[in-house]
């Protein structure tokens, strides 16, 4: 079996190269985005051992636009959107299903991994319950497993037990965990922390249509400027979904970080909320296990998500340990 790294601006242009280095019986080994960006892609082919019989690639192409279709239809994804993911996907329909579908999100959806180094903060915002501590305890234990300098701030001081959870986290992780409840404080702590280190914020639960909540977390989010990431659970209501990203976008945010991903059985609301409201689908968190990492998004995982549920999830997520995801 013969193995090699391709670079592409987008996974598009990536599996092109594939296709023409390997041919139609690539086998994708994985896909990551590019430190000096764009997306690089390591496939496999193995060494002919013999002649190959050709299929009719109408035929063949037909099945794998079928093999899409049908996964969109069972996901609930909205049927403008289906279309447009469709149309891409054929141009790839002698690839199979998984690339085919991959190109028509590349095409339509956007993904943006949450950073992981500074100079700018990340700031999680969210509505009431959506995961966004147990994200934040995520990605810190992440940094801290590669020794990156590491700060992590709450200023989710009101709801009960939400310090005591973080503060826990912090505690097991051996990282300097700040308590602020004003908005000026938590910004100039910010700009004197942020050069040298991964400030993680970890904002109280926002109903972004009450004003009040919205006018308070406005402020603080336009003082810290950082890169405001929503996290949404995974199975929402699609409407709700969407109108509650479009109400956070407004308040800055620019990417959606999925959690609860483990108890999710169709991803449709999550795509038509992304395709509706703007933001970059970032990262996936799997599992109420600390320990297990948020999983950076890109078309391929969540093609193979939506076309190979049960093999994704018996490789990726662990026991669950806790009752939030």
């Amino acid at each position: 079996m013969r193995l090699k790294s391709f670079h592409g601006a987008t996974i598009s242009e990536a599996m092109r190269q594939v296709r023409d280095a390997f041919g139609d019986d690539a086998i994708i080994v994985a896909t990551r985005d590019d430190d000096q960006g764009g997306v690089r892609v390591t496939a496999a082919v193995d060494e002919p051992t013999g002649p190959v019989a050709s299929v009719p690639e109408a035929e063949g192409g037909e099945d794998i636009i079928e093999q899409v279709s049908d996964a969109l239809f069972r996901h609930g994804v909205h049927a403008g959107l289906a279309e447009k993911l469709l149309a891409t996907a054929t141009n790839f329909a002698e690839d199979d299903p998984v690339i085919a579908l991959a190109a028509g999100f590349d095409a339509h959806i956007p993904f943006r991994a949450v950073p992981s180094a500074p100079p700018l903060p990340i700031v999680l915002v969210g509505p009431p319950g959506s995961g966004k501590t147990l994200a934040i305890a995520k990605l810190a234990t992440a940094a801290r497993l590669k020794n990156k300098p590491l700060v992590v701030i709450t200023t989710d001081l009101v709801r009960a037990g939400g310090v005591d959870q973080l503060t826990a986290y912090a505690n097991v992780l051996k990282i300097r965990l700040l308590e602020i409840e004003e908005a000026q404080a938590a910004a100039d702590t910010v700009a004197e922390l942020a050069a040298q280190n991964l400030v993680l914020v970890d904002t109280a639960g926002c109903n972004p249509f009450d004003p009040t909540a919205r006018d308070e977390l406005q402020a603080l989010v336009h003082k810290i400027k950082g890169d405001i990431v929503m996290a949404m659970p995974c199975g929402l209501d699609t409407e709700d979904g969407i109108e509650l990203a479009q109400a956070f976008r407004q308040l800055g945010a620019t990417q959606l970080l999925l959690t609860r991903a483990d108890v999710a059985r169709r991803f449709g609301s999550t795509l038509n909320i992304a395709g509706a409201s703007g933001l970059a689908l970032a990262n996936m968190s799997q599992s109420a296990n600390v320990t297990m990492p948020l999983l950076p998004l890109n078309p391929i995982t969540l093609a193979r998500f939506m076309l190979e549920p049960r093999q994704v999830q018996q490789h990726n997520v662990l026991p669950q340990t806790g009752t939030h995801a």
